[in-house]
């Protein structure tokens, strides 16, 4: 798991990277210089998914408390071109997207960025939800998607993006871009997605609105 606590995080990330550059300049990296380039990476992404990852936006993902691989991978499936971006204005009214964004970090800004939202708390959105429909969906997850995605989407161990909590509008768009194929998904995940019919869909979407809180 490369999740890491507040204050024994960045030593052990550190020690992980072998001292890899994560500042800028010649001098190796410290703690706050780390700290300080997540921080300054992340305020370039705070026009879209809020302050400090909590989106205050309902089609745009809230990531807050993801962990550095399940970040690191979605920056990752953009570059790659396995998940479509869509074009957002900017308040300078400039228009940018996803691909355009990860291709921009260098190496140290997607190292310290990635650390900056693992370290910060996932807050899931209070929406309206079915609880009958949402109770529905947690019987079918459990048994076609908890493998991979614990807890009912809740668990960021799973170094999966955490769904439980997450934006219904942004939930509704992803399912239909992984039923239009316009986003990749893993072998494994396409076996046990094409089995859902689409009143499962709905319901396992219900079961990550209400965040578990049927």
């Amino acid at each position: 798991m490369w999740r890491f606590g507040q204050r024994a995080g960045w030593s052990a990330v550190l020690v992980l990277l072998g001292g890899f550059p994560l500042a800028q300049g010649d001098e190796p990296a410290t703690e706050p210089s780390i700290a300080k380039t997540g921080e300054q990476v992340a305020s370039r992404c705070a026009e879209c998914h809020g302050e400090d990852g909590q989106s205050r936006n309902s089609d745009i993902p809230s990531i807050a408390g993801f962990s550095m691989l399940a970040t690191m991978d979605l920056l990752d499936t953009y570059r790659m071109g396995l998940r479509a971006a869509r074009a957002v204005e900017l308040p300078d009214g400039t228009k940018t997207d996803m691909v355009e964004v990860a291709e921009s970090l260098s190496d140290a800004d997607e190292w310290a960025v990635v650390i900056h939202y693992a370290n910060q708390q996932w807050q899931p959105h209070e929406q309206a939800f079915d609880a009958e429909l949402a109770r529905q969906g947690a019987e079918i997850h459990a048994e076609k998607c908890d493998r991979c995605h614990y807890d009912g989407g809740r668990d960021p161990e799973s170094d999966l993006p955490i769904t439980a909590g997450q934006w219904r509008d942004y939930l509704v768009a992803e399912f239909d871009n992984f039923d239009a194929g316009r986003r990749a998904m893993s072998d494994k995940m396409r076996e046990k997605y094409d089995t859902l019919s689409a009143a499962e869909k709905r319901a396992i979407i219900e079961l990550y609105v209400s965040a578990g809180e049927y």
